[in-house]
């Protein structure tokens, strides 16, 4: 049986319209589920939103480093989060994917 490999959907969040984040969260982990992926969504880390940005990127790269990739959501450079995010995949040799390689891929 194969494993689906996890995929940590990384996307700007904070300075953001919290409502407008989660539906577009949830559009990436469904085009990264429809190729096989299953997705890891950091507001489903358990802790309240809004909340302290620390406490989230703590929770956030725990479930991070279970994953086997990163799906990188378009803006992502402007956040400081999403960069920590990268780097941290990146270092620990997780494939990174970005949004739009996401949306080409063939399901």
């Amino acid at each position: 049986m194969n494993k689906k490999q996890k995929i940590y959907i990384s996307g700007a969040i904070a300075h953001h319209d919290l409502e407008e984040r989660k539906a577009a969260f949830e559009v990436a982990a469904a085009f990264c589920e429809a190729c096989g992926f299953e997705s890891v969504n950091p507001f489903n880390n358990g802790l309240p939103q809004p909340g302290d940005w620390r406490e989230h990127m703590k929770a956030d790269l725990k479930m991070l480093l279970d994953c086997d990739a990163i799906c990188m959501m378009d803006g992502w450079e402007e956040s400081k989060g999403c960069k920590l995010e990268h780097d941290v995949a990146s270092t620990c040799g997780l494939t990174v994917y970005y949004e739009s390689d996401i949306r080409t891929m063939r399901v």
